[in-house]
């Protein structure tokens, strides 16, 4: 009994994935897994972090350590979407770098040019991580606009 095929699979062996299927599978070019291990670090570290202030016992400081953990799980959970190949994932990302820009541009008046540095250089890492030829073209192959 012959299997119905679709269009991806025509000329494809029985039983075999199409094309279309092996590049979705694909795995992560080196600079998306570079952007997600990197959202992995600063989410754990940011996690830990968090996880220490709350010995302080003051309102505020648990307060704070709340939404440190927060973040830290953000980040965390869009690291796992971009490794994934979530295209979402890739466009949450890229507009906290552009929010994280205006906030270093905001520290540049406030704090001086080695804070201002200090917060540009994240979120310009992993633009540029995201933003390769590579990067762009895995993500767009992941599929056409879809939430999975």
């Amino acid at each position: 009994m012959s299997a119905v095929s679709s269009p991806d699979q025509e000329g494809e062996p029985e039983g075999q994935p199409s094309h279309a299927d092996m590049s979705r599978r694909a795995s992560a070019p080196g600079t998306v897994r570079a952007a997600a291990i990197l959202l992995y670090v600063g989410g754990a570290l940011t996690v830990l972090f968090a996880l220490t202030g709350l010995t302080s016992g003051t309102l505020g400081g648990l307060l704070r350590s709340g939404a440190y953990v927060m973040l830290g799980l953000l980040y965390l959970g869009l690291a796992r979407a971009v490794e994934r190949g979530r295209r979402w994932a890739r466009r949450a990302v890229l507009v906290l770098c552009g929010a994280g820009v205006a906030l270093a541009g905001i520290r540049l008046f406030g704090s001086g040019l080695s804070s201002a540095i200090g917060a540009l250089a994240w979120p310009v890492v992993y633009a540029i991580l995201l933003n390769t030829d590579t990067a762009r073209s895995w993500f767009r192959a992941r599929g056409v606009g879809t939430v999975r």
